[in-house]
């Protein structure tokens, strides 16, 4: 069900009286017969404090998209609601795009602290709380950054600004073929000029690489070798055949009134004098670095890695608990896990090994494997497809809204194949102009076994990310702001992996227990994970130790497994939230299931988690409380 949007802020006061009509019938002075009656304004019927409040959002909304223009294109706003134009812009770059960002989160913080809750409304209360619900730790972890000189500046507020899975090298195409619009000559315009930005956003990322470097903040060999490769190949061909010309070239020929010679050559000109001098002056840099890198794998080795890694625990995995703590939660969740799987490891006759050896023998096993061709690929996105529409059907009884925008399952494009996870969703446009989008990584099919496809869909589509990320952009009786920022890892992740585990308990893993084997390896997986990723930044393991780690304790392919673990050595913390999120919901869950005894509600509890874009977890905590107190009553929907 889609919502009314409200933008409070906007209201106006209402004052507008109908003329009457006089007493022979005849029209009143000024007013035309047959014309329609004046509309009446809505009555502001809010305090001062909530005007007030409203009146903030409003202003930080509309600078949060002027400083970054590509989330105004991710959404597809409008000019209006975006405050100005914005999609023939990038981000400012470099050093002083960074510290204008940081300026910009300084302020908004101390105009959000100005608040006092007791003036506001019950759910200008909550929008608090949930913009400033990581301000604590995010302070410290921009303080342990700026007192050694270097800057948080890249995916997940990682040092590692360029690295082997993100920056600029892959964001870019996938911002300018993904989210970009190319439905006018304007747009095919402001497409042109963001490529002829190209050279100038590179050069602002070196300037940050030569100041995290000096700064003793320098990527891993292997994360600075993989961002190579993958500038490399990007560039390799032709530019007539580089996927930024080829996805213009293509949208041209459905754009009306386009000369499309021309602006073809315009494209070509910005290729060749932007984009790839763009890549090569990038790929030049990193290769000068190359030799400095070295093989440690965690943050621990940088300049106050310690203080900085655990601050990433509290904001990238929002988990209020210690490094040595994730790591005693991850062997004690592993080791249950691997015990659950025995009963279906019986079920299907695999009793020889360990779980790590019997996981990867069923991943090897030919039956379990779609042919690494293009038609075998299609069949997997064909059983992919399949998986979601099945997952549709079934959720009628569990949840009170479902998302009225669809999604779409698609290959991860093949130039961010190598770096990219087995799959990711990347939520609607706010307009409903663009699905969501369910990705699958489709480089080698043997690292995507069929037991393992159910899980995955369950978490990236339904009832996982689409679910709740199409759900909050069709939220729009809460502010865009609040929403964006609700929208935390802790609740993202978690919330997709209680998805695996309520598919299993609504039937979706009846009479497969294959299936129901690869979501107990996917949670051993995310278990992994919080072992893992705290090894290698508050216990000092190498890449290599994290790697056999996993291999033996999850049963992956191991090529798979290097990526996985380079990844969470890039980005800090990110991967703890999956687990972390996941034990949160379904302790809330509990609480409410004790609490409320035969009147609790599965449907209400599930809207509750999900309403308005979610809660960071510590305010969905408060939420869910509240909810109970007043009895766990079922909402009111319109």
């Amino acid at each position: 069900m889609r919502k009314q949007q409200r933008n409070a802020w906007l209201m106006g006061v209402a004052a507008t009286i109908a003329l009457a009509a006089c007493g022979d019938g005849a029209p009143s002075a000024g007013r035309q017969p047959n014309a329609e009656p004046p509309v009446a304004q809505p009555i502001d019927t809010r305090s001062e404090a909530d005007r007030r409040f409203d009146d903030t959002l409003a202003e930080i909304t509309l600078e949060l998209f002027q400083t970054q223009p590509i989330l105004a294109s991710q959404l597809n706003l409008s000019e209006k609601a975006a405050g100005g134009r914005y999609k023939d812009r990038f981000p400012v770059p470099g050093i002083e795009g960074y510290r204008q960002q940081q300026a910009f989160r300084e302020r908004q913080r101390m105009s959000l602290s100005s608040f006092s809750t007791e003036g506001l409304s019950a759910d200008r209360q909550e929008y608090l709380a949930i913009l400033l619900s990581s301000a604590a730790a995010e302070d410290a972890m921009y303080e342990a950054a700026d007192g050694m000189g270097y800057a948080l500046a890249g995916s997940y507020s990682s040092p590692y600004v360029i690295n082997q899975i993100s920056g600029l090298h892959v964001d870019l195409p996938q911002t300018m073929t993904q989210i970009h619009a190319l439905n006018t000559v304007d747009d095919a315009e402001a497409y042109i000029a963001r490529l002829d930005q190209f050279y100038e956003q590179f050069a602002g990322a070196i300037e940050i690489i030569d100041l995290n470097a000096d700064a003793g903040a320098l990527p891993p060999a292997f994360a600075v070798q993989g961002a190579i490769d993958n500038a490399v190949l990007f560039i390799a061909m032709p530019a007539a055949q580089n996927p930024l010309y080829t996805h213009f070239e293509a949208a041209l020929d459905t754009i009306d009134g386009a000369d499309r010679a021309e602006l073809l050559e315009r494209a070509m000109s910005a290729m060749e004098g932007s984009v790839y001098p763009g890549y090569e002056a990038l790929i030049s840099t990193l290769q000068a670095y190359l030799p400095d890198a070295t093989a440690d794998a965690g943050i621990w080795d940088i300049p106050n890695g310690p203080a900085l890694y655990r601050a990433m625990v509290q904001v990238n995995g929002e988990s209020a608990l210690s490094p040595g703590q994730v790591h005693e939660l991850g062997l004690a969740e592993v080791a249950r896990i691997q015990a659950e799987m025995e009963s279906l490891f019986s079920q299907v006759g695999m009793t020889e090994g360990t779980a790590g050896e019997r996981l990867a023998a069923l991943t090897a096993s030919e039956d379990q494997v779609f042919p690494n061709t293009p038609e075998g690929k299609e069949e997997l996105l064909a059983y992919v497809r399949s998986l979601s529409t099945e997952a549709e059907a079934a959720m009628a009884d569990y949840f009170l809204q479902t998302p009225t925008i669809g999604f779409e399952v698609r290959p991860v494009p093949e130039y961010a194949q190598d770096g990219a996870p087995g799959g990711y969703y990347n939520p609607p446009a706010e307009d409903g102009s663009r699905p969501g989008l369910y990705f699958i990584n489709l480089r080698d099919t043997a690292a995507q076994p069929k037991f393992s496809l159910p899980t995955l869909s369950y978490h990236e589509a339904i009832p996982g990310h689409h679910f709740q990320l199409a759900l909050t952009t069709e939220a729009k009786d809460t502010p865009l702001l609040v929403r964006q920022a609700a929208s935390t890892g802790g609740w993202v992740e978690g919330w997709a992996l209680y998805s695996e585990k309520f598919a299993e308990e609504i039937g979706l893993y009846d009479d497969d227990p294959y299936g129901d084997l690869g979501r107990l390896r996917d949670e051993l997986f995310r278990a992994v994970r919080l072992v893992v990723d705290s090894g290698m930044h508050a216990k000092k393991w190498t890449r290599e130790e994290a790697i056999d780690y996993m291999v033996a304790n999850a049963g992956m392919n191991p090529g798979g497994v290097t990526s996985e673990i380079e990844r969470y050595a890039v980005w800090p913390g990110q991967a703890l939230s999956y687990k972390t999120g996941m034990l949160k919901i379904q302790d809330l869950r509990a609480k409410a299931e004790d609490q409320l005894g035969e009147d609790f509600d599965l449907p209400s509890f599930h809207y509750h988690v999900l309403r308005g874009g979610g809660a960071p977890l510590t305010v969905l905590e408060q939420r869910i409380d509240t909810w109970l107190a007043a009895g766990g009553p079922a909402p009111k929907l319109n």
